[in-house]
């Protein structure tokens, strides 16, 4: 059995970021023409990454250093429980969206999606991190491209205060 760290897991996030950026760009291509450039934009971003890492991971696998195995994703709990817990914060902000709107339901994911990653210790950073996500989110996608996600009245509230 081959010993080396495998490498399928770490293929997890660049193919799902990949299909999102594909998912995305099927979901604005009907929509107004900034909508299509933010989404090409944001997927050809995915993919200049994804490539990045593609050279790293050919570059690990020619030299040996790893494998096409899932071979470690299992052995470390504290790492699993957060790869689950990311997987449960992704589902329940799009379970959430409609009910909590875009800026609370993006703050909340990106909040606690680094406060699993970076641990407790991270809070300050953690609120740094999804304040300014959100606000950098609500200017791109509710204020220029105008894309009409679920609104609450937090959301309302702020579009009439900038506007």
């Amino acid at each position: 059995m081959d010993k080396r760290p495998g490498l399928i897991p770490e293929l997890i996030i660049p193919v799902g970021a990949i299909l999102f950026g594909i998912y995305y760009l099927s979901t604005v291509w009907t929509l107004p023409f900034q909508a299509k450039v933010v989404g090409l934009y944001v997927t050809s971003g995915i993919v200049f990454l994804c490539a990045i890492l593609g050279v790293r991971f050919a570059r690990e696998l020619r030299s040996g250093e790893k494998g096409w195995s899932l071979h470690g994703f299992f052995s470390d709990p504290v790492t699993e429980g957060r790869r689950w817990g990311v997987l449960v914060a992704t589902m329940l902000f799009i379970a959430l969206m409609p009910v909590l709107g875009f800026a609370l339901a993006l703050f909340l994911f990106v909040l606690s999606t680094v406060l699993l990653v970076g641990g407790k210790a991270k809070v300050k950073a953690a609120l740094v991190v999804a304040t300014s996500i959100t606000i950098i989110a609500f200017g791109i996608f509710i204020l220029f491209v105008k894309v009409r996600f679920p609104l609450s009245i937090i959301d309302e509230t702020i579009k009439n205060l900038v506007l």
